[in-house]
């Protein structure tokens, strides 16, 4: 019974050995296939069922699938290589083969046929077998005349060179670039054919460039010996073992635009420099890379400070150390004042009076620059804010002896426009002494003339008066307001073409007398 026991012990752990290593292989099959879909880069393209057709050996054979390049004998990645280096595989065999196949790409992009053979127009013995089967295709040379790969290989490799060198040969000599190679001694090796023009042309006896060029890329002036013509170029040197080939390009317009933008920078310069008004320019880099003498004057700053290209954070310390930059307010630190000047002077709305300890004032403006620049412009204001004073000053003299007459007074412009009056104006005429600044017109103030007294030609006189151009004597006469008042109109010219009119309210008189020897306006205007 042990025995027997035993004897199935052994067995069941066989069995679980078994079912054991059974499961452990199912599972290193099914990692190798989830490895192999997983690693595109792995090359499994020989086991791959979609390959009917596998690749020979020999021959100049290529497979592609789906636009891709999956496999190629070694001949035919000779072939290719050798021609197209750094191209895509399936882009180097087409425009390898294409240069004999011209008809290859439109029978690989349009043919529905499943096999064509396509001959070569250079060599007819020499075909290219073109074969679909779904996604994949196969391309194979072949020959007639049973001609080997290495030979056919060789063949076109050769007529490739040829062709190459032909056409290299074409660029260089009859390229517009004066091309010309020298020996180790100077002596010209050989010149292309603009280069044997040229000197044809402007230079037969001497030659235009120097026979020894040390540098990389150099400038040259040439005269020409036929009309005093000027020619500039720029030379480029590359340096061989067995001397230096040379490439001139013409940079004539290059030069006289360098020569324009010189002229023009110093027809600046020069302007800046007599400007009263100071300039400072600050680069990308926030340093001050221009400045006008006034500048200098007017801040008093160091050249030695100037020079160096100080920042901008430099520049606006040193203002507030002389005292040149109006302090912040209390809410403001220095950094943030200057922080702010910064960005609204690159922002072009910076504009602020500067009012200095010393009595002095700055208009200074920031204005935007191209490529992240932007300047200051420092102007002395003094004068002109003093004489605005002074103005205002006289302006509210005037006006205050104005008002302290008793008689009603108003000032007109040639063009007809109130231009002053005074208080007792206002009040005799019921008008805002306050708007007296504001544009009215003559007809305007005729109108409240005429509404406050009884109808007269008066008016129209006065009208006609004021709008009379030339020379002109005192004018008067007498107007009757709506209360009975008896008003004395009198219009004086004054300097620029002005009229003064005056307004004077005569004296009450006794009724009779008044009636007696009074103006009757009813009868006078019953007269006219």
């Amino acid at each position: 019974m042990f025995l027997l026991a035993k004897l199935r012990l052994g067995r069941d752990m066989l069995a679980d050995t078994i079912s054991w290593f059974g499961i452990a292989f199912l599972a290193f099959l099914s990692a190798l296939l989830i490895l192999m879909g997983l690693h595109p880069n792995v090359n499994w393209r020989k086991n791959d069922e979609a390959s009917s057709d596998k690749t020979p050996s020999a021959g100049i054979v290529f497979l592609v699938r789906d636009e891709a390049l999956v496999d190629a004998t070694s001949d035919a990645l000779s072939f290719v290589g050798t021609n197209h280096a750094g191209l895509s595989d399936y882009t180097a065999v087409l425009r390898t083969l294409a240069q004999y196949f011209p008809d290859l790409e439109k029978a690989a992009y349009e043919t529905s046929q499943s096999s064509i053979r396509i001959f070569s127009q250079t060599d007819p013995a020499i075909y290219l077998e073109h074969k679909k089967d779904d996604n994949q295709t196969r391309l194979e040379l072949n020959a007639h005349a049973g001609v080997d790969a290495a030979e056919l290989i060789e063949r076109w490799r050769k007529d490739l060179q040829d062709s190459e060198k032909s056409a290299l040969q074409a660029v260089v000599t009859q390229s517009p670039q004066l091309i010309w190679r020298t020996d180790t001694a100077g002596e010209i090796l050989w010149a292309n054919e603009a280069y044997a023009k040229f000197v044809a042309t402007h230079c037969p006896d001497n030659p235009p460039f120097p026979s020894a060029i040390d540098h990389n890329k150099e400038r040259f002036e040439v005269k020409s010996l036929q009309d005093d013509s000027v020619f500039w170029f720029e030379v480029t040197t590359r340096q061989e073992q067995s001397g230096s080939i040379h490439f001139a390009d013409r940079i004539d317009d290059l030069v006289k635009i360098e020569k324009h933008r010189d002229s023009l920078v110093n027809s600046l310069v020069s302007t800046f420099a007599g400007l009263p008004i100071g300039l400072a320019v600050f680069d990308s880099e926030r340093r001050l890379v221009s400045f006008n003498p006034a500048f200098r004057e007017m801040t008093d700053l160091p050249v030695d400070f100037l020079l160096p290209k100080p920042t901008i954070d430099m520049f606006l310390d040193r203002l507030r150390e002389k005292s040149l930059l109006p302090a912040p307010n209390d809410q403001t630190s220095w950094r943030e004042q200057f922080a702010a000047i910064e960005a609204a002077a690159k922002e072009g709305n910076y504009c602020k009076n500067w009012t200095l300890p010393d009595g002095q004032t700055f208009r200074v403006t920031g204005r935007p620059q191209p490529e992240g620049a932007f300047a200051f412009l420092f102007e002395d204001i003094t004068a002109e804010l003093s004489l605005t004073r002074r103005f205002r000053t006289d302006i509210e003299t005037t006006q205050a002896v104005l008002d302290k007459l008793p008689d009603a007074i108003a000032v007109f412009s040639a063009a007809g426009t109130l231009v002053n009056s005074n208080r007792a104006y206002a009040k005799l005429w019921s008008t805002n002494h306050e708007l007296m600044l504001e544009h009215r017109e003559l007809r305007t103030e005729l109108a409240t003339w005429q509404d406050r007294c009884i109808p007269s030609p008066v008016w129209n006189e006065m009208r006609k008066f004021i709008q009379q151009q030339g020379t002109r004597k005192q004018w008067s006469d007498d107007a009757m307001m709506d209360d009975g008042r008896q008003i004395r109109c009198m219009a004086n010219p004054i300097t620029g073409g002005m009229t003064m009119v005056r307004f004077v309210i005569a004296p009450p008189m006794r009724p009779l007398v008044q009636k007696l020897t009074g103006r009757d306006q009813a009868i006078r205007a019953a007269k006219r």
